[in-house]
Order: C-alpha cells, then sequence, then structure tokens
C-alpha cells in the first residue's frame, strides 16, 4: 500500500496537459493496492480502466504488463513492456515501471539497476526493494533476493505479492519453514490466493510434514481440478502416508490428463505393487517404459523385481518408505521427476504465479527425494 498511496498524492492534483485525469490515477492507485496484495485479476481491470481513462499511459501499462505476465498472457505483457519501456525514468515511480518492464523482456541487469536507482530515491519505497529482490533472484543471486524482499515487507508488513516471491526463494534455499511462514502469512493477507495452498503443500512436503500437505493440495486441488502436477505431487503424498489407492487414483487423474507421461505410469505401477495388484503394477511398468526410454535400466529393475514373484501385498505394514540404494523383490520404487510448477489453463499461468522471477527453480522442491526411491 505505501507505494500506491504515494503515487496518488503525487499525482493527485488537477489534470493538465500530458497528466492523467484523476479518475485515472485513482483506478491506478486502486490496481496497485490489488497487485500488491495478489489479486492479479482485480489489478488487471484497474489498469484497464486507468489507461481507458489515460490511453498510452507507460507507468500504468509497465504495471499491467507484470500483472499479466503473472496470470500468464505473456503476448499482452509484451505488448504492455515494449510501452512501458519507452519511459525515461525520472522518479521513483517511473524507474519501477520501468523495471517491471525489463523484467517481462527479461533484462534482469537493467531490471535490478532500475531498481536500484528507486531504492537510492526513496530507501523507504517497499516496490523498489521488492523489485529488486524480484530482478536478483531472476539472475539466481538468491542470498542478495533474500536481503532485499525482507526490506521490502519489513516496510510493508501487508505486501502479500513480495511474501509470495520470498517464500519462493526461501524453498529454493531449503528454508522449507520460512517458506511455510510466508505463505501462511500470504494467505492471512489474501486467503482466496489458493497457489498459496500449492506453494506451501510443496514445502509441507519437504518437510515430512505429509498431512498438512495433503490439506493444502486438497485445498488447491478443489480450485483446480485440471492441474496434473498437484495430482502428482498429491499421489507422492499419499504414497508416504501409505494411501496406496488414493496415489493409484490420482495417478489415474494424471494420465487423464497427461497420457503421455511416463513416470505417472511407473509410480502408479509401483502403488499398484504395493496393494498386490501385480498384473496391473507390471502392465504400468511396461508402458512406463515404452514412454520413458531415458529410465529403462530402473524400470526395468522394477519390473524384475514383481517378476521375481515377491508381492507387496505379503510385506508387513511398515513406515513409509526409506531410502534406498537399489530394489529388492516386492520393494516399490517410485519412479518420480521433479514435480514443477503447475500447467497453464484459460485462467491462471504457464508456471503458476510467475512471482516476478523467470528462474525455473524458483517455486519448485526437490519433489522429496529423501524419502523415497526416485528416478530422476
Amino acid at each position: 500500500m505505501a507505494l500506491s498511496l504515494t503515487l496518488l498524492v503525487a499525482t493527485a492534483r488537477a489534470a493538465g496537459p500530458g497528466q492523467p485525469p484523476r479518475e485515472a490515477q485513482k483506478a491506478f492507485s486502486a490496481a496497485v493496492n490489488f497487485y500488491e496484495q495478489t489479486q492479479f485479476d482485480k489489478a488487471i481491470v484497474n489498469f484497464d480502466k486507468a489507461i481507458s481513462l489515460f490511453p498510452g499511459w507507460k507507468t500504468a501499462s509497465a504495471y499491467r504488463g507484470i500483472c499479466r505476465w503473472t496470470m500468464g498472457d505473456l503476448t499482452g505483457a509484451t505488448e504492455d513492456a515494449e510501452i512501458g519501456l519507452k519511459l525515461k525514468p525520472n522518479t521513483v515511480e517511473s524507474f519501477i515501471a520501468r523495471g517491471k518492464a525489463r523484467l517481462v523482456t527479461r533484462d534482469y541487469d537493467g531490471a535490478a539497476e532500475d531498481f536500484r536507482q528507486a531504492a537510492a530515491l526513496d530507501p523507504e519505497s517497499a516496490e523498489g526493494h521488492f523489485g529488486l529482490g524480484a530482478a536478483l533472484s531472476s539472475k539466481g543471486d538468491s542470498q542478495g533476493a533474500l536481503s532485499e524482499l525482507d526490506n521490502a515487507i519489513r516496510l510493508n508488513s501487508e505486501f502479500a505479492a513480495a511474501m509470495l516471491v520470498r517464500g519462493s526463494v526461501k524453498d529454493r534455499l531449503r528454508d522449507f519453514k520460512g517458506a511455510v511462514r510466508d505463505y501462511t502469512r500470504l494467505l492471512e493477507i489474501n486467503p482466496k490466493f489458493v497457489w498459496a495452498h500449492y506453494y506451501r503443500g510443496k514445502s509441507y512436503r519437504e518437510l515430512k510434514a505429509y498431512r498438512e500437505a495433503l490439506k493444502d493440495l486438497d485445498a488447491f486441488l478443489d480450485e483446480n481440478p485440471k492441474r496434473a502436477d498437484a495430482f502428482y505431487l498429491r499421489s507422492n503424498v499419499k504414497f508416504l502416508l501409505q494411501d496406496y489407492q488414493g496415489a493409484v487414483d490420482d495417478l489415474g487423474a494424471v494420465i487423464e490428463l497427461d497420457p503421455k507421461r511416463g513416470l505417472a505410469y511407473s509410480n502408479r505401477g509401483q502403488a499398484r505393487a504395493m496393494l498386490g495388484d501385480k498384473a496391473g503394477a507390471l502392465e504400468d511398468l511396461k508402458k512406463a517404459l515404452q514412454l520413458e526410454p531415458a529410465k529403462r535400466d530402473k524400470i526395468q529393475a522394477a519390473i524384475d523385481s514383481l517378476g521375481g514373484g515377491a508381492v507387496a501385498q505379503d510385506q508387513p505394514e511398515a513406515p513409509a518408505p526409506k531410502p534406498a540404494k537399489r530394489s529388492r523383490a516386492g520393494q516399490a520404487i517410485v519412479i518420480n521427476d521433479d514435480a514443477p510448477a503447475a500447467p497453464k489453463d484459460d485462467a491462471k499461468p504457464k508456471h503458476g504465479p510467475a512471482q516476478e522471477s523467470e528462474n525455473p527453480k524458483a517455486a519448485e522442491s526437490s519433489a522429496g527425494q529423501d524419502d523415497t526411491v526416485f528416478i530422476k
């Protein structure tokens, strides 16, 4: 909210030549507030209004571009960014706006410099520190990003978008408890931002807090029932909770949404083996072998272990599977790829909220590779 109030005060004057009218200024201020609260849809609506009232507004276009990018509208984001890049900054707000445009166009060095200029002009600008943190995160400087994001949140304790990015940075640094705290705080500010449940579920998964992870993934899938990667992650959580039938069901949903995902077949085969369904397990593993030739040796080892005669139903109940260096007859091998972020549909972004970071690992974790045997 700090930046939007500053912008409103700075521009709340009678419109003169080249100045946005008062109603456009109000719409812009509201849009920035929604943006900071991770209400990106509402932000875009208000940026649309501001720009319709003052066509060609470069600052508003740059802000709308980052929101469109976050929501997966890469074409619209690029169009807005091209307008924002025409800015010749001389104020905190204009440096921030051009920095956002540069983020969209992946000019991370240029974006970082713009945000540094903004922070130098106003050290109390939460948006300046946030933007710099996002740019450093995109450049792979996680520690530098964390410091700037800490500053942004110190200056604006309600800055949900900064908490989203800081959570992803902490996740990358394997500070999963810290990531959980940030996503939890984000949900306190904006309970409707269901992507926080997805990301928090992944962090809980890494903390081996499987039941908490399951609750978050349930909440996410209730609102996003066509997210193959969320089903994939939840299947692994269920497997580790020894809910093998639940894992089979979730992997069936993955296969329905993404029939060529070979590792979903191999994992379902292992879950079926744990249920004693040897025929179903072998059928799935053989299908996985066709779709994942690069994993041939390990998938074949799983097939061989079942062909040896021992089946999962002969095993006594045991805690969740532990790491192992090789398979044994009757022991399930979870053949898993790193669970990526959620895919795109008509309303959401390809990789989940972009979090003003183009680093593909920003919102990903190791998918629980310490808990069971995985094929990478």
